[in-house]
């Protein structure tokens, strides 16, 4: 299959699998049926800007702009607390940078938006229009906007679809006897390519939440998993915290043989302590699988087999060697076939393995405008034929001439409370949200985490802030971005 539309024809009949949305099920079949007739609605060939939390209408409309020959683009909807100025911002933002004036939105949320948004789900025609050529672009993906402000990255089908053959490709047995469960946003690559488009094309049933359902009870996608007895999921290291922090159940989840773990880095205590907490549930260390990737290379990257542990002593310098140490890491895995990755300096020379460089990415799921091999940002190496990460370029701190890596100095704070560095010349100073709204015991609060950060590389000062201060990315990441930018405004 080389496009969307071949593979919405592929899966025109299949009713063996599908998707279940909260007591919903529709068989592929049935769902592209659907698509189809909503289709009608839509105008060949053109962009379209879909914002909705996950929902059954969401996806039958993603699949409509596959069959009416239209390039969709997810974006997150307004949280529902959210202040709608910074909202709006965005909004406007991202509808210039698609070159859009308005858009569809979930129903519930069309007052909230101006005049021009029409509601979901796409009004349904009598008659299914014949499927068009598929669009030059697959789907537009905005970036996190970890470091930088979030922008739009069009992927083509050709991406796309080598993308998701490689992910399946590794699926273990047959891939038509995998099931997945996911509550990551399908405006998120994760979400949208790792879990539902790869579902699709294995072919193997879906169960979808949503994020409000992980957010209020985490136990909630445990408890999904082991009663559609899935064998895979995906989840970001901020997820693994909040079952530690906030599940007690009790659920079999023997039947799970791969729980990806990317989209953030993933952190050794919090691993060890998750398998540490489940293992008696039946999750197997085997099933743990940390990965890298990124939007501009579709989404995945790297995967592993298994977690492989290392500690490391990290220069300070790009193209020094990595030796052995006391900084505890991940592995996320070897490169999937047809990708590559490689180390390189400053200047854009190749390293050997064991040195401290850019990851660099090429292959055919890179987006075509982008130089190969594309420049991540992101700093790690390669040990064993593994690869390991380490932190953004972007991040990273710079004292009396040395650099130095902020979740060194986050890590001291944490799992205690969720940090985030800003930093300037004169200044590091390591933002701390505190559990509760206790202003009271602010004073123990931070005289213990000045003691703690007192053992980082380089002086810091603990600002306590209140939850939720620190901004984060639409896939939950702090966005140390944002953080700095909204430190230098003096928004304490």
């Amino acid at each position: 299959m080389q496009n969307l539309s071949q593979l919405l024809q592929a899966r025109r009949q299949e009713r063996s699998c599908g998707l279940y949305f909260n007591d919903e099920y529709c068989s592929y079949a049935d769902l592209i049926e659907e698509a189809a007739h909503q289709a009608a609605a839509l105008r060949v060939g053109t962009t379209v800007v879909l914002v909705s939390d996950n929902s059954l209408q969401l996806v039958q409309a993603l699949l409509a702009c596959w069959w009416a020959g239209c390039t969709p683009v997810c974006l997150p909807p307004p949280a529902r607390l959210q202040q709608l100025g910074p909202y709006s911002h965005f909004l406007q933002k991202a509808l210039k940078d698609c070159q859009v004036q308005a858009g569809w939105c979930d129903g519930k949320l069309l007052d909230r938006f101006p005049p021009g948004w029409q509601s979901l789900p796409l009004p349904r025609a009598h008659q299914p229009p014949p499927p068009q050529p598929p669009a030059p672009q697959a789907y537009l993906q905005f970036s996190s906007g970890t470091t930088l402000d979030p922008k739009p990255i069009p992927l083509s089908h050709a991406n796309l679809m080598h993308n998701l053959e490689a992910i399946v490709s590794q699926l273990p047995g047959s891939r038509t006897q995998h099931s997945c469960v996911s509550w990551l946003p399908l405006y998120h690559d994760m979400g949208l390519v790792g879990c539902l488009l790869s579902a699709l094309y294995a072919p193997g049933s879906l169960t979808l939440l949503t994020p409000t359902q992980f957010a209020l009870r985490p136990g909630s996608w445990l408890d999904t998993i082991s009663r559609r007895r899935a064998t895979i999921s995906a989840l970001p290291n901020f997820g693994l915290e909040q079952l530690l922090l906030r599940d007690t159940g009790t659920r079999d989840l023997s039947s799970l043989q791969w729980l990806l773990l990317g989209a953030e880095t993933v952190k050794v205590d919090t691993l060890q302590r998750f398998y540490q907490r489940y293992a008696d549930q039946g999750l197997s260390w085997q099933a743990l699988r940390p990965v890298y990737g990124l939007a501009e290379a579709t989404l995945a990257v790297t995967f592993s087999d298994q977690p492989t542990l290392g500690h490391f002593q990290i220069p300070s310098q790009m193209g020094e060697a990595v030796t052995v140490g006391s900084r505890p890491l991940v592995a996320v895995g070897r490169a999937l076939p047809g990708v590559e990755v490689s180390l390189r300096d400053l200047d854009g020379q190749p390293l050997d393995s064991g040195h401290l460089g850019l990851i660099h990415v090429a292959g055919p799921s890179l987006a075509g405008h982008l130089p190969s091999p594309y420049n991540t940002g992101d700093i790690g190496f390669l040990w064993e034929d593994q690869l390991y990460f380490v932190s953004r370029y972007k991040d990273v701190l710079v004292y009396h001439a040395r650099k130095h890596d902020p979740e060194v100095v986050e890590a001291l704070v944490q799992p205690l409370e969720s940090a985030a560095v800003a930093a300037s010349e004169e200044l590091t100073v390591c933002l701390v949200e505190r559990p509760r709204r206790q202003a009271d015991q602010d004073s123990a609060l931070l005289q213990q985490l000045e003691q703690q950060v007192s053992q980082a590389p380089l002086p810091v000062r603990v600002v306590i802030v209140d939850t939720g201060w620190l901004p984060r990315t639409s896939s939950g990441k702090i966005s140390r971005f944002r953080v700095r930018q909204k430190y230098a405004e003096g928004a304490l």
